[in-house]
C-alpha cells in the first residue's frame, strides 16, 4: 500500500511539473508573438568595436548610413529572432558633445525614442535607477594600450650579460688579486730588506699582465715555481674567472644579435611612478571616477595627473585616446576589446607594430545592453538572449572586429623577449669559490710569514 502511494505521488509530481513546463512554454511563446512585426528602435552612435556607422553606396552615387560592430550584430540577432524590424535612431550629437555619450543615450530611452541601447554598459546603481539591463553578455578585463617599445642602445651591449653588481664585484676582486699577488711577490723578494717602490711596481705590472692573459684565455693559471700562497690565490681566482668568462661569452652573442626592447608598463602602480608616460582614459568610465575620487596610493597619483591634464580625459567612442598614445606617448586604459580593436586598426595601415598592450589589469567589468525601465518585453528578451550567450556567436562576432594581434604583443613576440643579465645570485657559487680561495691564500701567507720570521734569527746566528 505504501509503495503504491509513493508511486502515485511521484507520478502526480511529474504530471504537475509537465503541466507547469507546458504552461511556461506557452506563455513564453505568447510573449514572443507580441513582438512579431514590431519595430525595434535602437540608438545609433559611434563607439567601435561596439557600434559604428559606415557609408554604403546606393544608386546614383548617393550614400546611405549602415552600421557594423558586435553590438550591431547582437541587435540584428534580436530583431531576427523576434521577427522585428530593426531601425536605428541617431543620438543627438549636441547632447553627446555637451553631456557625453552615456547621458545622451539614457535621455533617448527615457524619452521613449528607442527600445534598446546597443551599447556595452557596465551596470551601476545610478544607471539602474534610470533603465533596465539585459543579462550579462560579456565579462572583460582592462589593458594598457601604449606605444611599441624602443630598442635599447647597442653601445652598452658588451656590459649587459652581467648586472652592475656583478661587474663591480668582478673588477674589485680582480684588482684585489693583482695587488695581493704583487704584495706577496714583493714580500718574498724583499724580506729583511728596505721597501723599494720600484720593485713593487714591477711586480704589480707583471701580475696585471698575468691577470689579463688569464681573462682573455691566453695564459696558464699557475706557475709551478711560485710560492704556495701565490699558487693558491692564482689557482682559485683562475677557476672563478673560468666560470665568469664562460658565462659571459655564452650570452654575449644573444645580447649582440637579439633586439632588446625597453620595458613596457604592465601595471597601474608602474604607470603611477613612470616619468615617461601618463594615463589617458574615457572620462565617462567607472575607472576615471575611481582615479579622481582616490585619496591615496597609485590611484590618487593617476587622479592628480588627470586633473592637471584635462586633455587626458577623452570622449567615449572618439580616437582621442589613440592619438594621445601615438602622438604624446601616453598610456590608454580601456577594456580589452577596445584595445585590441585599436591595435588591429593600426596594423591594417602600418606594416610595423606601433602599438602594444600590457598584461591584463586586475579590473573586471560585466557588460549589458540598455532596455526601457519596467518594459513588459524585458523578461522575454533576457530569456532568449541566453540562447545567444550559450551559442558562442558573441565570441565569433567579436573576433571579426578584434582579430589576432599577438604579433604586436611584446610578451608573446618570441624574437623580442628580453635576455635577463646574470646577477650576483646566479653567480654566487663562483664568488663563493673566490672567497674561499682568498681565505686559504691569507692562511698560507701567514704560515709563510711565520716560517720566515723563525728562520731569520737562525740565519743571523749562523752568519
Amino acid at each position: 500500500m505504501g509503495s503504491f502511494i509513493r508511486i502515485a505521488f511521484i507520478s502526480l509530481s511529474l504530471g504537475v511539473a509537465f503541466v507547469a513546463s507546458f504552461i511556461e512554454v506557452s506563455l513564453l511563446k505568447e510573449e514572443r508573438q507580441r513582438l512579431y512585426g514590431l519595430e525595434l528602435r535602437a540608438s545609433a552612435f559611434n563607439y567601435p568595436p561596439c557600434l559604428f556607422a559606415i557609408k554604403a553606396p546606393l544608386g546614383n552615387h548617393s550614400l546611405v548610413p549602415s552600421f557594423s560592430g558586435v553590438c550591431h550584430d547582437i541587435a540584428t540577432w534580436i530583431s531576427t529572432h523576434f521577427r522585428m524590424k530593426l531601425i536605428y535612431v541617431p543620438t543627438n550629437t549636441s547632447d553627446i558633445v555637451k553631456h557625453g555619450l552615456i547621458p545622451a543615450l539614457i535621455k533617448q530611452i527615457i524619452n521613449g525614442e528607442v527600445d534598446i541601447i546597443p551599447y556595452a554598459f557596465a551596470p551601476s546603481v545610478t544607471l539602474l535607477q534610470q533603465l533596465d539591463f539585459t543579462i550579462t553578455l560579456r565579462v572583460e578585463d582592462y589593458n594598457l594600450l601604449q606605444q611599441w617599445p624602443k630598442e635599447e642602445s647597442r653601445l652598452i651591449a658588451y656590459i649587459r650579460p652581467f648586472s652592475y653588481e656583478v661587474w663591480l664585484l668582478f673588477l674589485g676582486s680582480t684588482g684585489f688579486v693583482v695587488i695581493a699577488m704583487a704584495i706577496l711577490t714583493h714580500h718574498h723578494q724583499q724580506l729583511g730588506a728596505n721597501w723599494k717602490s720600484t720593485n713593487f711596481m714591477k711586480a704589480l705590472n707583471h701580475h696585471t699582465m698575468y691577470v689579463m692573459t688569464v681573462i682573455t684565455g691566453q695564459g696558464n693559471c699557475i706557475s709551478p715555481k711560485a710560492k704556495l700562497s701565490l699558487r693558491l690565490i692564482a689557482g682559485l681566482w683562475c677557476l672563478t674567472m673560468v666560470v665568469l668568462v664562460n658565462a659571459y661569452s655564452s650570452t654575449l652573442m644573444s645580447y649582440l644579435t637579439v633586439p632588446k626592447l625597453t620595458p613596457i608598463v604592465n601595471t597601474l602602480a608602474e604607470l603611477a611612478v613612470s616619468r615617461d608616460s601618463q594615463i589617458t582614459i574615457d572620462f565617462e568610465s567607472d575607472m576615471s571616477r575611481m582615479f579622481m575620487d582616490a585619496s591615496s596610493g597609485p590611484y590618487r597619483i593617476l587622479g592628480n595627473s588627470l586633473r592637471n591634464n584635462p586633455k587626458l580625459l577623452v570622449r567615449s567612442g572618439s580616437l582621442e585616446g589613440l592619438n594621445n598614445v601615438l602622438l604624446r606617448g601616453n598610456v590608454y586604459f580601456a577594456n580589452r576589446p577596445t584595445v585590441k580593436y585599436l591595435m588591429s586598426m593600426d596594423m591594417k595601415s602600418h606594416t610595423k607594430c606601433r602599438l602594444t598592450s600590457s598584461d591584463p589589469i586586475p579590473y573586471i567589468r560585466t557588460y549589458s545592453m540598455g532596455l526601457p525601465k519596467g518594459s513588459q518585453h524585458n523578461s522575454i528578451i533576457n530569456h532568449d538572449l541566453q540562447y545567444l550567450q550559450e551559442s558562442g556567436l558573441l565570441d565569433h562576432w567579436l573576433k571579426q572586429y578584434t582579430p589576432n594581434v599577438d604579433k604586436c604583443m611584446v610578451g608573446k613576440s618570441k624574437p623580442h623577449e628580453r635576455v635577463v643579465p646574470f646577477t650576483l645570485l646566479d653567480l654566487s657559487s663562483a664568488f663563493l669559490l673566490l672567497g674561499i680561495g682568498i681565505g686559504l691564500c691569507l692562511f698560507a701567507f701567514l704560515l709563510e710569514l711565520i716560517v720566515s720570521l723563525q728562520a731569520s734569527p737562525r740565519e743571523k746566528i749562523t752568519a
